[in-house]
């Protein structure tokens, strides 16, 4: 505890030489994406030239209003869980102490992916593509063809924003982490209170912890962290004006109302910004800019678990054999 404090004390001083990220300059025009729809503090940028590779092939325009309703749908999902997650005690991105003052919107490229989707959370100002308005954003590039999105299944929007939240809370990365944590949260639109119905025990041994966890991407700890310290049925109590959303067709945005363990990830979130601040101090770091390769430094992992286990104790998770085993991890 006493180092805790100690750092969380060089942390109030060092506040007074760090002030939030700097936003970075690229020279790009983003020539593909000629067409720009903002909705709030999104931006979603597209290609309308047919001729190039970004170009959007389902164009339907179910509301004819000249948009594609592939962006607009797009821009839905996104708002959607901006909104879902504000109002269940989340801090948006753009008001984090890492991001406020910086970046003044959330920008989503609609491109060629291989993938379905990346985040990047270094905010930036394209000076050379006039769309842009010399405004510094956060930016999110999502596959222009995801099949039939959004249809049942996709919430790639809401999973790439995720990462947003985590990377404006601290500073530590891992697959395990980002992408673990970011598979429950795409549950606040879609079916289901968690995955897997959160039945995988948590590790019971370092062994059990290195293998489950630490090496699986996707792995089932926080479903069943979120199962735990939930008593609830999950019923989230979102404003009707919300949880009614629907997108173009009008389907609805929100498969379900309800989300298991949301009270222990934002705790958590929080517990690991203690954590990333506490490192920051003690190695005289810049707290909104490590190097990546001390975000990735697996030696995090002690401190990010005791993070995890902080969590637990507020939670009164120490209670079954479970939860006793797994405090005993280190």
């Amino acid at each position: 505890m006493k180092n805790i404090l100690n750092g969380l004390l060089l942390l109030l001083i060092s506040n007074h030489i760090y002030a939030a990220v700097t936003c970075g300059t690229s020279s790009s025009i983003l020539p593909n994406l000629n067409s720009v729809y903002k909705s709030g503090e999104f931006r979603v940028f597209y290609s309308s030239d047919p001729s190039n590779t970004d170009y959007i092939p389902d164009q339907t325009d179910i509301n004819h209003n000249n948009i594609p309703d592939y962006v607009e749908n797009v821009a839905i999902q996104a708002s959607a869980t901006t909104e879902a997650l504000s109002s269940l005690g989340f801090i948006h991105p753009l008001s984090s102490d890492r991001y406020a003052g910086a970046a003044k919107y959330i920008d989503i490229h609609l491109t060629a992916l291989s993938g379905n989707g990346v985040a990047y959370e270094n905010p930036s100002v394209f000076i050379n593509k006039p769309t842009k308005e010399g405004k510094c954003a956060l930016n999110l590039y999502i596959r222009n063809n995801l099949e039939e999105f959004p249809g049942n299944y996709w919430t790639t929007v809401t999973h790439e924003i995720f990462h947003l939240y985590q990377y404006g809370y601290n500073q530590f990365k891992g697959g395990w982490y980002l992408e673990g944590m970011t598979n429950w949260a795409e549950r606040v639109l879609r079916l289901g209170t968690q995955g897997g119905n959160g039945l995988t025990p948590l590790p019971a041994t370092q062994a059990q912890l290195n293998t489950d966890v630490y090496d699986v991407a996707y792995n089932q700890l926080w479903h069943r962290l979120a199962v735990l310290s939930d008593t609830t049925n999950g019923q989230l109590n979102l404003s009707p004006s919300l949880v009614n959303k629907t997108y173009t067709d009008g389907t609805k945005v929100f498969k379900d109302e309800k989300l298991k363990g949301y009270l222990f990830i934002k705790k958590t979130l929080e517990n690991l910004k203690i954590r990333s601040d506490q490192i920051s101090s003690q190695n005289g770091w810049n707290p909104y800019n490590w190097e990546e390769s001390e975000q990735s430094n697996p030696n995090n992992r002690s401190y990010m678990l005791k993070a995890i286990q902080d969590s637990m104790l507020q939670f009164g998770m120490n209670q079954t054999l479970e939860e006793k085993d797994f405090l005993l991890l280190h």
